[in-house]
């Protein structure tokens, strides 16, 4: 069976599913390829031809990363996906996801991400959305090449505004309410969703915000950004001055050369410390026009405080990166094999220059403290955990907490899958798809999954529709701030505790 609607671009018709409908693959910009390739995206046209909505667009070319399970990509790539109980004129809260990746994979059809579950069991319409990525979506040339060639900047950032212009336009006839839209992503999808809450061009398309693993300061200046557009250019032997080359390599080519860019480093935060970031520097550029500024120097100013907040973080997030099946191929498996106090000390040092030996023995004393069989291993994941998501999490939460009583902070301790409670093991929780797949990987499925997944949803929903998480399965939630320094922690037993950071705080004050 079909479902139809009629929005602003023409007829679309999805899949009515036993207690849903699904729409796949719609296009929501047009397609940035051929001479569009580096430009910001365009509004769609109108099509007289009806679209049937049943297969999931491509995913922006990326590297393959066989757990995320995309195959199908392209340059073609901005599509979004909606799940819906019904294409009535109930005006449902609608939640729109921003899916992680580093900003250089993924993608809104990953089956981790399928909305279906999400929208019936709270009523909501779910929206996941495709974005360009690396050096498609973030490249920045504008400072290099001549402007006659009217390159855009932060072009994976004007996509997701693009597409949630679209949604405000189209989402009531899907059955949504376009006044009561909230933004939800992990990784960097909640950096983007960060980011999102400073530029000017996304104010009024969204009410709320839900930041899984996320933070505020995974941006470039725009001298860093001209450094790392300079050595793609000089990897694919292109002059700036006539750089019409760019258009005539191929996706595959760009894919090859972004990973020189992602070698070089730039420095986090806002202050004078120097904190190296490698591996992800194809990330939103502060361009004075799109971004004006830091979305950590929007937060501080207060520019988003009628926005309702929730930041969340995974306890052990790190263990993914350490010990995801591939990862020998990201991370030197020898390095951790048999690591000991000294490797320890030298790996903090790389990665905050002049504090190995304190973040070392700050993090012995907490691991060991949780569980005496730690290894030095676990501490470099707690390290990396709280310096790349943890600590900048709770910046969120404090900076915002100072404008704002609609700002709550959460933690997952559900470590039943096979590495913890690591990065992402709250997607499947979130989605309900805790025993398919790589859900069941990431959280242990089973009953108790299950019933974490049913108190997790309960409390998205209940953000979604009234901007606070609070409902009678965690009972009462109290918004953070510098004085009631609450964190609700998801696991068997949900329950609140105070500042689960207090330890490790000490070492990131005047850092990150």
């Amino acid at each position: 069976m079909t479902a139809k609607v009629i929005t602003a671009c023409g007829e679309i018709s999805g899949i009515q599913r036993e207690n849903h409908v699904e729409f796949r693959g719609i296009p929501y910009a047009e397609q940035p390829i051929g001479v569009s390739r580096f430009k910001a995206p365009q509004p769609l046209l109108p099509d007289d031809e009806p679209m049937a909505a049943e297969t999931f667009g491509d995913a922006c070319q990326q590297e393959e990363v066989s757990m995320f399970g995309i195959s199908q990509m392209s340059e073609d790539c901005l599509y979004l996906n909606i799940w819906t109980p019904d294409c009535d004129s109930k005006k449902r809260p609608v939640m729109v996801w921003i899916h992680g990746g580093g900003y250089q994979t993924g993608s809104g059809a990953q089956l981790i991400y399928r909305g279906g579950q999400l929208a019936v069991h709270g009523d909501v319409v779910v929206v996941t959305l495709n974005y360009r990525l690396a050096a498609f979506g973030f490249l920045y040339l504008n400072d290099l090449i001549p402007e006659h060639y009217n390159v855009g900047a932060n072009n994976g950032l004007l996509d997701q505004i693009e597409a949630l212009k679209w949604i405000r336009e189209n989402i009531a006839q899907f059955g949504g309410d376009p006044d009561q839209v909230t933004l939800f992503g992990e990784s960097a999808g909640a950096m983007a969703i960060a980011t999102l809450l400073a530029c000017p061009a996304a104010q009024g398309l969204f009410k709320r915000a839900i930041l899984q693993s996320g933070s505020a300061d995974q941006v470039l200046t725009r001298e860093e950004a001209n450094k790392i557009a300079h050595r793609f250019l000089e990897v694919t032997d292109i002059n700036p001055a006539k750089p019409d080359k760019l258009w005539q390599l191929t996706p595959q080519q760009i894919v090859k050369a972004q990973r020189d860019c992602m070698r070089m480093s730039f420095d986090r935060g806002m202050y004078a410390q120097q904190v190296p970031q490698t591996g992800m520097t194809l990330v939103p550029v502060i361009d004075g026009v799109t971004l004006p500024q830091s979305p950590l120097r929007s937060l501080e100013q207060g520019d988003s405080r009628h926005i309702p907040l929730l930041v969340t973080w995974t306890r052990d997030e790190w263990n993914l990166f350490l010990r995801m099946p591939g990862a020998e191929k990201i991370m030197n498996n020898e390095t951790f094999k048999n690591l000991d106090k000294l490797g320890l000390i030298k790996l903090c040092e790389k990665n905050l220059p002049g504090m190995g030996e304190r973040a070392a023995n700050l993090y012995e004393k907490i691991l060991k403290a949780r569980n005496p069989s730690a290894s030095y291993t676990d501490m470099f994941s707690a390290f990396e955990s709280d310096r790349v998501f943890r600590i900048p999490s709770l910046r969120i939460g404090e900076l915002q907490g100072r404008h704002s009583q609609d700002v709550f902070l959460s933690q997952f301790n559900w470590d039943k899958g096979l590495l913890g409670a690591c990065h992402a093991s709250d997607i499947p929780l979130v989605f309900g798809c805790a025993d398919n797949g790589v859900g069941q990987f990431l959280t242990g499925g089973g009953d108790g999954a299950r019933k974490l997944s049913d108190v997790v949803q309960s409390s998205w929903i209940a953000f979604a529709r009234s901007g606070n998480p609070a409902t009678d399965r965690v009972g009462h939630w109290p918004a953070f701030n510098k004085d009631t320094r609450k964190v609700m922690c998801f696991d068997e037993t949900t329950q609140l505790q105070d500042d689960p950071l207090e330890q490790e705080q000490e070492l990131w004050e005047g850092i990150l």
